[in-house]
């Protein structure tokens, strides 16, 4: 055992034997999802994870593997974020995680508040996971905490151990303009989207694509800009038939339907709801569209490249470039140009691309190759191989 030389910390054997993912809560949401699949990679490698939570009540409970558990820091009851902290401190003390994973602004804020409040000896290496585009998100995050927390983060996240990223332009971003030091934050290069296995029932599952169906994947919210889509299809639908299916729940679903109904679009417009599994609509779908404003990473992209759909992005910060090569494996319009997304859509249904080698580039997305990149990279920091 070697006495660890951040005088933040007390004693820490080289390479955690033990890691803990905070996740706000299981009722959904991609980063929640992420950091869910990165620990059911972890532990894959035999490591010991446990996912502790605000509150358990939600689907992604589903999701967790058998060899990860589960701790309810609310017991039972959903944790407001003002008691977050003294129940993290707790946590920190009596289950003495060697390594602490947080996830979102709000949660990596919690995290090092925490961690600053507990007795050297007590605390955990702290890593947070940058998710977002934080430039972006500090002003339009649809949930206030997180605007909040982005607000504090130039304070915040340079306390932190390790801060990791999804994209190498978050990477910058974060030295740039939130004080990370060049040394404390690394980019993966890679995200848990979904298991290997699940990627190979996606390549693998029966392919009927109905002519002209457009699916897009995402949360009814203002940064999703699923206006700007519904407004591209009105123009296509005058070159060709179409039709569009958006997998999603939010806030923003009232003016969304407002607005199919005042553009006469109910034939060709359906917002499904939440989809707990996409598979059915990738199965279905002869083009994929992501019209995102920003976009810290773009899981539901890498899922559709999976399932062999051809994929038209806006090139929002920052996931969908870094995803697709620059556009070698899709479309890449800019953000909410209406006339350019129309014509990529028309493009790629008339003359659908050829999608072999996108789907050999999402398999660089699976929950193993992000587990091996972020035990990799805490190994760097000391960590004896696990």
């Amino acid at each position: 055992m070697t006495e660890a030389t951040d005088s933040r910390r007390g004693p820490s054997v080289e390479m955690p034997g033990k890691l803990s993912f905070l996740v706000r809560g299981l009722s959904g949401g991609g980063a929640q999802r992420d950091a869910i699949m990165l620990a059911n990679g972890i532990a894959s490698r035999g490591v010991a994870c446990a996912v502790v939570t605000l509150d358990a009540e939600g689907p992604l409970a589903d999701l967790i593997a058998p060899s990860v558990d589960l701790i309810d820091l609310g017991r039972g009851r959903k944790l407001r974020m003002a008691a977050a902290i003294p129940a993290l401190r707790r946590f920190y003390a009596g289950e003495r995680p060697d390594v602490f994973v947080a996830s979102e602004a709000s949660g990596n804020t919690l995290a090092v508040i925490a961690m600053l409040m507990t007795p050297p000896s007590q605390r955990p290496m702290i890593v947070l996971r940058e998710v977002a585009s934080p430039l972006q998100a500090r002003n339009n995050d649809p949930y206030v905490q997180n605007r909040i927390a982005y607000r504090m983060a130039p304070w915040i996240y340079p306390r932190a151990d390790l801060v990791v990223t999804l994209t190498e332009a978050v990477r910058r971003d974060l030295m740039a303009h939130f004080r990370v030091p060049a040394d404390r934050v690394v980019c993966l290069g890679t995200n848990a989207v979904m298991a290997r296995d699940d990627f190979a029932r996606l390549e693998t599952m029966p392919k009927r694509p109905e002519p002209g169906l457009i699916a897009a994947v995402g949360r009814l919210s203002p940064e999703k800009d699923f206006a700007t889509l519904i407004e591209a299809v009105d123009i296509v639908r005058n070159a060709r038939p179409v039709r569009l299916e958006i997998a999603g729940e939010g806030t923003g679903r009232a003016a969304l339907e407002s607005m199919i109904r005042a553009r006469g679009l109910s034939d060709h417009v359906t917002l499904l709801g939440y989809q707990h599994d996409p598979a059915a609509l990738l199965s279905r779908a002869a083009l994929f569209v992501s019209s995102s404003r920003h976009e810290g990473f773009g899981n539901a992209i890498v899922e559709a490249m999976a399932a062999g759909v051809p994929v038209v992005s806006t090139d929002a910060p920052y996931g969908p470039r870094e995803i697709l090569a620059g556009g070698r494996w899709g479309a890449l319009v800019p953000v909410g140009n209406v006339g350019e997304l129309a014509r990529a859509i028309v493009n790629a249904l008339e003359s659908p691309p050829d999608t072999a080698g996108a789907r050999l580039r999402a398999n660089d997305f699976t929950a193993e190759s992000a587990a091996a990149a972020f035990i990799a990279n805490i190994e760097k920091r000391g960590g004896r191989p696990v």
